[in-house]
C-alpha cells in the first residue's frame, strides 16, 4: 500500500528535463533518501510529493486526507507569531484535540448535568491519551531546546520575523517534527544545526513512526536513517534498495559495468570498420545487413557517462609561515542576533562586552588541516571573520605570511551573488580571471565552468536561475580561480550535493596550502582534517585527530566519569579504612575542602531526587499552564546545572588525599 504515488511523472525546467517517466511510491514507514547533483531536481521532486508543485506529465496519487508536511529550504512562517506559538500551531491533530477539550470543558461547566457533553468529553480524553496530546507544549519546548533555540537561547518569546535566517530554519524544522505527520519531507534539515543537534535529530528520525523522504548532504545521517535511495540525475530517477553505503557499492558496480560495455562497444565498432575498409567485396549485396548494423552503431553511441566535477589544485606557493596568532581575543559585535548569527561588522565597529574567544595563540603552518568545532553561537564564524580581515580582534595580534593568498568560502554565498543575480554565470567568473592554469594546463573561464558542471548553455543564464547549491558551487569556482594557498571554509557542506562534497574532499587531499574548516558535518571533518580546535568556555582546546577520534575520546571520558560516580559510595565508605592511605605525596584536602566535599555528598542525592520529581511532573502533563511549564523548565535547567557543577567539584576534591 502506497501513501503517495507518482505515475509516469515528468517535470521540465526550461529546456532541461529534471525527470521523466518516473514511477515512485512512498509507503508506510518509508525511509527514502533523494540524492543527485545540485539543480537535478531533488527539491522540486519533494515539492511534487507534497502537492505544492504541479507535474508537467503523469499524475500524483494520494488520499486527500493524508497529512503531509514539507520542510522547504525557504520555509513560510508567520512573522507575527512568537517562536513557541509558531511551533505549537503545528500540533495538528493534537492541537485540535486540545482546543476541542477546552471547548467541551467550558460547555460542561455551563451545563454540568449534560450526559451528551460528558460522553463527548470522555471520548475526547481517550483520543488525547492515545496520541499524547497533553504533552504537546512540553514536546514543543523539548524539540526547540534540542535544536538550539529553546529556553537557554532566550528565543521562545521572540517574534519569528525578528529571527535570523538560520534560526527561522530551525523553528520550521521544530514545527515539522512536532506536527508528527503521516509523511515527513525534509529538505536539508541539518543546515544550521550543530553536531549535538544533528545527533539528536538522527535519533528522532529513527523513532519516527511515519514515512520519511529526505534530501541531505549529511552522509552519516543519510547512511544511518535511509533504507532506500533514489538518484535524481540526467533527467532520470533511479531507485536503489539499501542505505547510502549500499548505494555507493551499487553505483561503483554500475560504473564499472558501463565502462566495460563502452570498451566492448568501441572494440566491436573498430572490428566492423576494419572489415568495411577491406575492399569492394565488403560492399556486396549479401552484406547489406552488416552495413546497416555499422551505420546504426555509428548513430547510436552507448549511454554517455555523466559529467564529472573536477577541482584540480590551482594553489600558488606558500612560504614557511601561513598565519600567526598571539593572545588573540574575539568579541561578539553589538549587532549580533540571538542564536549566534551576526550581521556584517567592519573593523571600526564597536564591540559588545561578551567575549567569544580569549588568549588564543597558535602558528598555522602550510600543511595544517584544522577543524574548528563547537555549538552554535560560540564564535567559530567570528574567528574566521577575524582571520579573513572582516573583523578586528579586540585584543592580541594576528599576522598573515608574506606569500599568503587567502580565500574565504563563507555561509553567505547567496548574499555575495545577490547583486549579480541578473548577470550571466560566466561573467561572475570572468570578474576574477579570464584564464587560469590548472595542473600545468591553461583553461578559459568557460572551460573551468565546465569542470564545475556548468555546461555552455547554462553559463549564459542569469545567476538568479541557479539553485542554492549551484550558486554555492559557482561561488567556490570563483574563489578557486584566484589560486589561493590558504582556505577558510565556513560550513562548506551546506547546500552542496554529496557528489560535489566527495570531489571537494579529494581536492583538499591534494591542496598545497593551509585549510581551516568550520563544520558540523561529521563525514566531511573525518575526511579532511587531522587536528581539531574545540570551543570551550571562551577558549580553544586542541585535539590531535579527526572528529570520530574526538567523539571516541568524549565517550571514553563519559564512561570513566560514570564509573567514578558509581564508585563514589564505596570510596566514601573506605575513607576511614587504614588501607585507604594516600599512595602519593600530593596536596591534601584542606579542612574547608573536606567540609565542602561532605556537603556535596549530602546534597547530591537530595538534588537528584528533586530533579526526578521535576522530570516526572513535566512528563505527566498535569502542568498545562504556560507559566507553570516555563517555571518548571527553568527550575529543571538550573538544578541540572547545579548538579553538573557539584559532580565536577566532587571529582576534583575526591581525587585528593583527605
Amino acid at each position: 500500500m502506497s501513501l503517495i504515488s507518482l505515475v509516469g511523472a515528468g517535470k521540465d525546467f526550461g529546456i532541461r528535463t529534471l525527470f521523466s517517466d518516473l514511477e515512485l511510491h512512498v509507503g508506510p514507514r518509508e525511509r527514502l533518501g533523494l540524492i543527485g547533483p545540485n539543480g537535478a531536481g531533488k527539491s522540486t521532486l519533494l515539492r511534487v510529493l507534497a502537492g505544492r508543485e504541479p507535474l508537467d506529465r503523469g499524475e500524483r496519487r494520494c488520499s486527500p486526507r493524508l497529512n503531509v508536511v514539507l520542510l522547504d529550504q525557504a520555509p513560510e512562517l508567520d512573522p507575527s507569531r512568537t517562536v513557541l506559538e509558531e511551533v505549537f500551531a503545528a500540533g495538528g491533530e493534537r492541537l485540535e484535540l486540545l482546543r476541542e477539550h477546552e471547548q467541551l470543558s467550558l460547555a460542561l461547566a455551563a451545563d454540568p448535568g449534560s450526559e451528551i457533553l460528558l460522553a463527548r468529553l470522555g471520548a475526547c480524553n481517550q483520543r488525547m491519551d492515545s496520541c499524547n496530546a497533553w504533552a504537546l507544549e512540553r514536546d514543543c519546548r523539548e524539540v526547540l531546546e534540542r535544536l538550539g533555540i529553546g529556553g537557554g537561547a532566550g528565543l521562545l518569546g521572540r517574534r519569528v520575523g525578528e529571527l535570523s535566517g538560520g534560526n527561522r530554519r530551525r523553528v520550521a524544522l521544530a514545527a515539522a517534527l512536532v506536527a508528527q505527520p503521516e509523511v515527513l519531507l525534509l529538505d536539508e534539515p541539518t543546515n544550521h544545526l550543530d553536531a549535538e543537534g544533528v545527533e539528536w535529530l538522527q535519533g528522532w528520525l529513527d523513532r519516527f513512526s511515519g514515512a520519511l523522504v529526505l534530501v541531505t548532504h549529511d552522509r552519516y545521517l543519510l547512511d544511518r536513517v535511509t533504507r532506500r535511495i533514489v538518484a535524481v540525475e540526467r533527467g532520470e530517477a533511479r531507485p536503489y534498495e539499501g542505505n547510502y553505503a549500499t548505494y555507493l557499492e551499487r553505483r561503483a558496480e554500475e560504473e564499472a559495468s558501463e565502462q566495460a560495455s563502452a570498451a566492448k562497444f568501441r572494440g566491436a565498432l573498430r572490428r566492423e570498420l576494419a572489415w568495411l575498409r577491406q575492399g569492394p567485396k565488403a560492399r556486396s549485396t549479401k552484406q547489406k545487413a552488416r552495413l546497416q548494423r555499422i551505420e546504426a552503431m555509428r548513430e547510436l553511441p552507448p549511454r554517455q557517462v555523466k559529467g564529472q566535477l573536477s577541482l584540480a589544485s590551482t594553489a600558488r606557493r606558500l612560504g614557511k609561515r601561513a598565519i600567526s596568532a598571539e593572545g588573540l581575543a574575539v568579541a561578539a559585535p553589538e549587532a549580533e542576533t540571538a542564536g549566534g548569527e551576526s550581521a556584517e561588522w567592519g573593523a571600526g565597529s564597536p564591540m559588545a562586552s561578551r567575549l567569544l574567544l580569549q588568549d588564543f595563540s597558535y602558528d598555522f603552518s602550510p600543511e595544517d588541516r584544522i577543524g574548528i568545532i563547537g555549538p552554535n553561537g560560540v564564535g567559530k564564524s567570528s574567528l574566521l571573520d577575524v582571520i579573513a580581515g572582516r573583523r578586528a580582534p579586540c585584543a592580541g595580534r594576528l599576522e598573515l605570511g608574506a606569500t599568503v593568498k587567502l580565500a574565504y568560502f563563507d555561509q553567505h554565498s547567496d548574499v555575495l551573488l545577490a547583486d549579480r543575480a541578473q548577470r550571466k554565470v560566466i561573467d561572475v567568473v570572468l570578474e576574477a580571471a579570464s584564464r587560469v592554469a590548472v595542473d600545468g594546463v591553461e583553461l578559459s573561464a568557460s572551460q573551468l565552468l565546465e569542470r564545475f558542471l556548468f555546461p555552455p548553455a547554462q553559463q549564459h543564464q542569469p545567476v538568479a536561475r541557479l539553485s542554492g547549491g549551484e550558486r554555492r558551487r559557482l561561488h567556490l569556482c570563483r574563489l578557486l580561480i584566484e589560486a589561493p594557498n590558504v582556505l577558510l571554509l565556513d560550513e562548506p557542506t551546506n547546500d552542496l550535493d554529496v557528489h560535489t562534497l566527495g570531489v571537494l574532499e579529494e581536492f583538499l587531499d591534494d591542496f598545497r596550502g593551509c585549510v581551516l574548516v568550520v563544520s558540523h558535518d561529521r563525514w566531511f571533518l573525518d575526511r579532511t582534517v587531522d587536528r581539531l580546535f574545540c570551543f570551550r568556555d571562551g577558549r580553544l582546546e586542541r585535539f590531535e585527530g579527526n572528529y570520530s577520534a574526538h567523539l571516541e575520546r568524549q565517550q571514553a571520558e563519559a564512561t570513566r566519569r560514570a564509573a567514578v560516580l558509581a564508585a563514589a559510595p564505596a570510596a566514601v565508605a573506605a575513607k576511614g579504612s587504614p588501607a585507604a592511605a594516600p599512595a602519593a605525596a600530593e596536596r591534601r584536602r584542606s579542612f574547608r575542602e573536606n567540609r565542602e566535599l561532605a556537603a556535596i555528598e549530602r546534597d547530591l542525592p537530595e538534588w537528584e531526587e528533586q530533579r526526578r520529581a521535576l522530570e516526572e511532573e513535566l512528563a505527566s502533563g498535569t502542568a498545562q499552564a504556560y507559566e507553570r511549564l516555563e517555571t518548571l523548565t527553568r527550575e529543571l535547567a538550573s538544578l541540572s546545572e547545579r548538579i553538573g557543577a557539584a559532580e565536577e567539584r566532587w571529582l576534583e576534591l575526591s581525587e585528593r588525599p583527605g
